[in-house]
């Protein structure tokens, strides 16, 4: 392997596939100079993981082996960073020392379950389940059907997180399904947010359909300990401090999350621990050789693959012009999708934009639930990830 690359990705989610597979589409003459770094054997779609976890997605459709995803013209290193100097320009991963121009920088989020007193060890028994551990999605459909009472708990943290409307995915979904079923089950959800989303055009929507549904629902309640032999949850009131419990028979936990921690101590992160960079030309703020996008990344938008999907384009263009000694000239607005689904069939599509000003795609209201939008996210969105996205074409 060589020590020296024009360009370095750090990670192989999303954005880093899709970032490397643009940028080597768009410069022939990088063929060979582009090393992804990326531990993992496999690559996983998971915006499919709540659906699966409603019953509406097989998860093996979710995975597929790294080697099949990497771009053509890349290399890939199978190890993990465990140090980046961006001023010698050096990343360290395993037994190799590997030196670049440039450098992308796509860790993705860390989940940090340890944040939740008992809550590690609780998965995957005593109804404790997680749509965000791969291993884990099935327990929870599984949990789902054997459920015939009690409450279902849902919960969101106060914290950035990845697939910024999952909670509510499964708060509807879940709740349709006890509902088709004849369970006497209650839909529990409590968030650590202070409001339910925060564009009001579809925040309007959904505590609409959340009061319709007669849904038991909570603003700033964070999940602080699981007691998962006693079935029981406690919640902090982040305005009182107070502490109380509520009993599940399910329990949906969408854990806290943070930025890279690997990087700390190198100089590529700001004090709430994000890779600090210009939230519309994603070059960094200190070291105009990294650039950042996606989860991993500072910018002020909700984490979805949809706005990689954004991103990595105008990204791709600034990299090329930095690497012409150019200064970056495109910028990103902030957009994002974030699709919600109502109930099994309905969904609700948000697109906005660093204001939170809607930037809706279709020439339909977005915020009225619509079949065609469920159809797409569950049928299409699949087939345009795998086969688009990650393939750099949007």
């Amino acid at each position: 392997m060589k020590k020296h690359y024009r360009l370095v990705i750090l990670g192989g989610g999303t954005a880093g596939i899709s970032t490397a597979s643009r940028i080597l589409s768009e410069d022939k003459s990088l063929k060979n100079d582009v090393l992804i770094i990326e531990p993992t054997t496999h690559h996983y779609f998971q915006p499919g993981w709540p659906l699966v976890g409603s019953g509406e997605m097989k998860l093996e459709a979710t995975k597929k082996s790294m080697d099949k995803v990497m771009p053509k013209g890349a290399k890939w290193l199978q190890e993990t960073v465990e140090r980046v100097d961006p001023v010698k320009r050096e990343v360290a991963a395993g037994k190799y020392t590997i030196e670049y121009d440039f450098l992308v920088v796509a860790l993705g989020i860390e989940l940090n379950y340890d944040a939740i007193k008992g809550a590690r060890e609780s998965l995957g028994s005593n109804g404790v389940c997680t749509n965000y551990i791969y291993e884990h999605v099935n327990y929870t459909y599984e949990t789902l059907q054997n459920v015939k009472e009690g409450n279902i708990v849902i919960t969101k943290p106060q914290s950035r997180i990845k697939g910024g409307v999952s909670a509510e995915n499964s708060v509807f979904t879940m709740d349709e399904y006890i509902k088709d079923n004849d369970s006497d089950a209650s839909i529990v959800f409590r968030s650590g947010r202070d409001q339910v989303f925060k564009v009001k055009k579809y925040s309007d929507k959904i505590v609409e359909r959340l009061e319709e549904k007669k849904i038991d629902y909570r603003m700033k309640e964070e999940l602080v300990e699981v007691r998962g032999e006693h079935k029981e949850a406690v919640f902090e009131n982040l305005d009182t401090g107070e502490r109380h419990v509520v009993p599940f028979e399910m329990l949906v936990i969408t854990p806290p999350m943070s930025g890279p921690s690997v990087l700390e101590g190198s100089g590529l992160l700001n004090p709430e621990g994000w890779v600090s960079v210009d939230p519309h030309t994603m070059m960094h703020n200190t070291y105009t050789t990294v650039f950042s996008l996606g989860d991993a990344s500072s910018l002020p938008t909700v984490k979805m693959g949809s706005a990689v999907k954004e991103q990595m384009p105008i990204l791709v263009k600034n990299l090329l012009e930095r690497m012409d000694d150019k200064v970056p000239s495109h910028e990103y607005d902030g957009k994002t999708a974030c699709p919600i689904a109502t109930d099994y069939g309905h969904l609700i599509l948000a697109e906005f934009d660093y204001n939170n000003i809607p930037e809706e795609t279709t020439f339909l209201n977005q915020a009225d639930n619509k079949k065609i939008f469920y159809q797409f996210k569950k049928n299409m969105l699949p087939i345009m990830y795998w086969n688009a996205l990650l393939k750099g074409k949007v």
